[in-house]
């Protein structure tokens, strides 16, 4: 990179959202169990794994699949299968179709067993439509007991719904800080200055459209880069920070609890801000014009030299920049750390749900207590065969292999259980390493409205409703197609008919009631 603040976060970025690492392949097939304390991370002594009866697990993942993965995923059934009795199936729903075939599975009754789950897919609202099974004190500590023991009471507060849980939230903090990765060669063939602010970002963005139409600037994927509008809110120290996925009209602020009030977020200083900068990159060019339909996310593009911007966590960030420095040395990546107000990420940012239909939950809770605290579960799901794609370097490093690119570091969706044990690249210094074990390692505060949870129980229809007509006027808004005036307008007359009032109401009434338990 090209200075030290730049080479500190990449490599901080080793430990957020889409590319993280969990610990050490043991190489004993995933048996450590039988002879390891749960203070070590490892499952305890189940007993002899025939007595209990074969069965299936299917699991659904997010993202497209790794050329490895079908491979990575008979090795986990192998070891599921010889210390649960469970046989392990996966299928992936791609980024180009999950927002589709996510909830045709709960509509449709389709079999399977565990599922990703977060605040960005809609977890309160599937839990709020019994898709998900209730997870109880008794289910939990009988067949995940060091979940149930080692996960933070904040974690599962996040992932109460109505005083129940549904989910098994990652059990570690995260920095929430988001980064882009920028090409160092344009930056310098078009006199642009180094990014360090928004406006140097537009610059950089502006002088690329301007002079090379080989390459889109900007290859924003609104439908999971959405938290790039942070970045426009006229306070960065507070912005408008909770956010429903059921609902994108309706939003709030967490920062404190004089600030926290229901809002209609398309009226925000923010939105406003991000709508009208997006409707002028798109007349300069930065933007692509079929923004709308584009199914790769910015990072994914810019690996192959088809952006000149990569938006995503700094950990997956990171790992990008390793390998982008391996395979185009001649791009001179940068790395550009936005300056806002960031606290640690909800614990529900990264969960595993099992299906209400599920007919074996309690062999699924099990086999989620080995992916979460078994070390050889976590580098199998993380980064793949041991020897083949990695090879440990001591207890807490990796180093990539050859194929490691057939099966990428997090690449896979594993960010569902989410733990503690983890590695870090060889290519990570000393004290970046060190700093990211001191963050592990502390209990972050939260801001106030950090553990509110929403629940969309009272206007299910009415939030159906408004999201299809905000995917239908302010989407376009959000690419930069059409002007935020003419958007607006046009949304906030047809969501006002479909029960806009009413969703703000019932989301300021619960706004009240947290505020009345937290004073």
């Amino acid at each position: 990179m090209k200075n030290k603040r730049n080479k500190w976060f990449i490599a901080l970025s080793v430990v957020m959202v889409c590319a993280f690492a969990l610990s050490a392949c043991s190489g004993n097939n995933g048996n450590s169990e039988t002879n390891s304390s749960s203070e070590n991370g490892n499952q305890p002594d189940k007993g002899d794994s025939t007595a209990l009866e074969e069965v299936t697990l299917k699991m659904i993942l997010l993202g497209d699949k790794p050329a490895d993965a079908d491979l990575v995923y008979e090795e986990l059934s192998k070891m599921a299968k010889t210390d649960i009795n469970a046989n392990i199936e996966v299928t992936n729903l791609t980024w180009g179709e999950w927002q589709q075939k996510y909830p045709l599975l709960f509509s449709a009754g389709e079999d399977f067993d565990l599922i990703y789950a977060s605040t960005w897919t809609d977890y309160q609202g599937y839990a709020g439509k019994n898709g998900f099974l209730e997870l109880t004190e008794d289910l939990l500590s009988k067949n995940a007991p060091i979940t149930w023991e080692k996960t933070p009471k904040d974690a599962w507060e996040q992932a109460e719904i109505n005083g129940k849980v549904y989910a098994v939230p990652q059990a570690v903090q995260e920095s929430g800080a988001p980064g882009f990765l920028l090409r160092g060669d344009l930056r310098e063939q078009y006199n642009v200055p180094p990014v360090k602010d928004m406006a140097g970002l537009d610059a950089y963005l502006t002088a690329i459209a301007k002079n090379d139409q080989g390459i889109t600037p900007f290859a924003y994927h609104n439908p999971t880069e959405e938290y790039f509008k942070w970045q426009f809110d006229p306070n960065p120290q507070a912005y408008t920070s909770g956010t429903i996925a059921s609902n994108k009209a309706i939003g709030w602020n967490i920062f404190s609890k004089e600030g926290m009030q229901a809002l209609l977020y398309f009226q925000s200083e923010q939105y406003k801000s991000f709508a009208n900068t997006m409707f002028r990159w798109q007349n300069a060019g930065v933007l692509s014009k079929n923004a709308l339909s584009q199914k790769e996310k910015s990072f994914e593009l810019f690996q192959i030299g088809k952006s000149a911007v990569a938006l995503s966590s700094l950990d997956q960030i990171s790992n990008i920049a390793v390998q982008v420095e391996k395979d185009h040395p001649e791009w001179k990546t940068e790395i550009y750390i936005p300056s806002i107000n960031v606290p640690p990420s909800s614990y529900m940012q990264n969960a595993v749900a099992i299906n209400a239909r599920s007919k074996n939950p309690e062999r699924a809770l099990m086999f989620l207590d080995l992916l979460k605290w078994n070390k050889a579960y976590s580098d199998l799901t993380w980064y793949g065969i041991e020897g083949k794609h990695w090879e440990p370097v001591g207890d807490d490093r990796f180093k990539a292999l050859a194929d490691s690119p057939k099966y990428p570091p997090g690449a896979n969706d594993p960010w569902g259980w989410r733990g503690p044990n983890e590695r870090w690249s060889v290519e990570s210094p000393d004290e970046i390493v060190n700093t990211l074990k001191g963050f592990r390692s502390e209990v972050h505060e939260y801001p106030y409205g950090g553990n509110f949870v929403y629940s969309d129980a009272n206007v299910k229809n009415e939030n159906a409703a408004i999201q299809n007509l905000a995917q239908q006027y302010m989407d376009p808004a959000s690419v930069g197609l059409v002007d935020y005036e003419t958007a607006y307008t046009k949304f906030e007359s047809a969501a006002k008919k479909a029960g806009l009032d009413k969703a703000l109401q019932d989301l300021q009434a619960q706004i009240d009631a947290y505020k009345a338990n937290n004073p």
